[in-house]
């Protein structure tokens, strides 16, 4: 007992001794703003600005600044770049070490040193070249303290839901409006324009039936809705609607959906963007992927026969199963039709399946990005790397890859539910975090989740993301933040949607 008292003893004095080096160093990290190397600043005497270098760079930029009489006080100094305070590193006599804040527009450099009466301002003789970012921010919705916002349509400012998963999709007849579907809720409409929130489609108009997915036809004349159902257990349930547009241009509740294939339990639908008379949809029963000659539908409506669209009246086909049975999955076809991506949701991968020209169908699938069953957050390439629940993505023009000639121009963007994130994956198959988990933001409380905007990955955290649309002639990026309940976007900074400049992809 003696000898274990005296262990305790020992361990109870070195534990003290860690805690009183701990506090030394505290007190030292206190006064650290301090250079007792350089002098003093000197009240009667002018303050100098004679540089500063890089002459040009973004947010977060380090920058030197050289001058005399800044003294050695970092508190008793002030930097602003473009109207904007920089955030200060070290001060030291002739020189300040500081980093260049986010929307520093103007470039204008201006130090302030002192306080009260005793302080001094000079602005540098020349400008800083401020170079825009791609930053992420919040277009739309909230969440208040008690999460009671519920659903509100509107102006953009008071709008709010955003509140279940779903998937995003412009119309390509109209390209300001972006539609959300819900898997369990509406379809709502944001019209970026007008910045206003709408919901002009109730899922009744599609039985009541999850929504899995939202696109459309390619001559932009249908909406393309896939459900999720098995109505009864009789195999012959609802897959996919049509819904023709409106004479105005419009889809709401007063356009017909016409139920177009039936079988059951699909997550999404689909047109091959080069060959139009291909629909594909899926069946998570078997991890079925079909084919249906969607012109033989048009050809019997427009002679006035009735469709009758089951798998056993041979009106569709199937092409192969995914590796993993009664698991979600999602199809998104390559804008130049040679491959699609079949995003495996819950199962943490991504497959690729090539088009066979010939044939006019897709073939079986293998394993693109991520480790077949294994969640996780890993760059990398191919199965090396880890995604955690991908949901949705979107190709995106890469212009390096048009300069340097390329075959493939195209990366794929998606957002990943449980990892908080934006990943790109390129057609190499590596796959990199493009914005998300902000690494100096998340020190504050150790999470890889929240709810800042600023720079992609420095700052930017999101919560719960399920869909991502890109709108090219802007280059911004909409992304579904369930979470947050809220719409955020990836664009230029201080480029307010739409109608900021114009920008080649990424």
């Amino acid at each position: 007992m003696q000898i274990e008292f005296n262990m305790r003893s020992r361990h109870w004095h070195i534990l003290m001794t860690l805690v009183l080096i701990v506090l030394c160093i505290s007190c030292k990290d206190d006064n650290s703003e301090k250079d007792s190397s350089s002098p003093a600043y000197d009240p009667s005497k002018p303050v100098l600005v004679s540089d500063f270098t890089p002459d040009e760079g973004g947010p977060y930029q380090k920058m030197v600044i050289y001058g005399a009489n800044f003294g050695n006080d970092s508190s008793l100094v002030d930097v602003t770049i473009g109207g904007k305070k920089a955030v200060l590193i070290s001060v030291k006599g002739n020189s300040i070490y500081c980093m260049v804040p986010s929307g520093a527009f103007s470039g204008v450099v201006t130090v302030s040193v002192g306080g009260g009466a005793n302080m001094k301002t000079t602005t540098a003789n020349k400008i800083f070249n401020y170079q825009k970012k791609l930053v992420v921010g919040s277009l739309v919705g909230y969440r208040n303290e008690y999460d009671t916002q519920g659903w509100i349509d509107g102006p953009f400012e008071t709008a709010a839901g955003f509140r279940s998963e779903g998937c995003l999709s412009f119309d390509p007849l109209n390209p300001d409006h972006l539609y959300v579907a819900y898997d369990g809720a509406d379809i709502q409409l944001l019209d970026l324009k007008n910045r206003v929130l709408s919901t002009p489609i109730n899922r009744s108009r599609f039985g009541g039936y999850r929504l899995r997915s939202l696109e459309f036809t390619n001559d932009g004349e249908y909406m393309v809705v896939s459900v999720d159902t098995d109505a009864g257990g009789t195999g012959n349930a609802p897959s996919v609607y049509l819904m023709k547009r409106n004479a105005d241009g419009t889809f709401n509740n007063m356009s017909n959906p016409q139920l177009v294939a039936s079988y059951k339990w699909s997550n999404g639908a689909t047109l091959h963007p080069v060959n139009n008379n291909e629909l594909y949809f899926n069946s998570w029963e078997r991890g079925q992927v079909f084919r249906m000659d969607i012109n033989k539908y048009f050809e019997t409506i427009n002679s006035g026969g009735i469709w009758s669209g089951n798998l056993a009246s041979g009106n569709y086909t199937e092409l192969f199963t995914i590796q993993d049975v009664e698991w979600e999955f999602k199809i998104h076809i390559h804008p130049s039709g040679n491959y699609a991506y079949i995003i495996v949701i819950n199962q943490n991968y991504i497959l690729r399946s090539d088009y066979n020209w010939a044939e006019k169908r897709f073939a079986p699938a293998y394993v693109m990005a991520g480790l077949v069953r294994n969640s996780g957050w890993v760059d990398g390439a191919g199965t090396s790397a880890r995604l955690g629940r991908p949901y949705q993505g979107v190709f995106v023009k890469n212009p390096d890859y048009v300069a340097e000639g390329r075959a493939d121009v195209y990366d794929f963007y998606f957002v990943e539910n449980y990892n908080h994130d934006v990943r790109k994956l390129t057609p190499e198959g590596i796959v990199s975090t493009f914005a998300g988990r902000g690494r100096s933001s998340q020190a504050a409380d150790n999470n890889s989740w929240g709810l800042e905007d600023g720079d992609l990955r420095e700052v930017a955290r999101f919560s719960n993301l399920t869909g991502i649309a890109y709108k090219e002639d802007t280059n911004t990026f909409y992304i579904l933040e369930v979470g947050g309940r809220r719409i955020r976007t990836i664009s230029k900074e201080g480029e307010d949607e739409p109608g900021g400049e114009t920008e080649e992809g990424i």
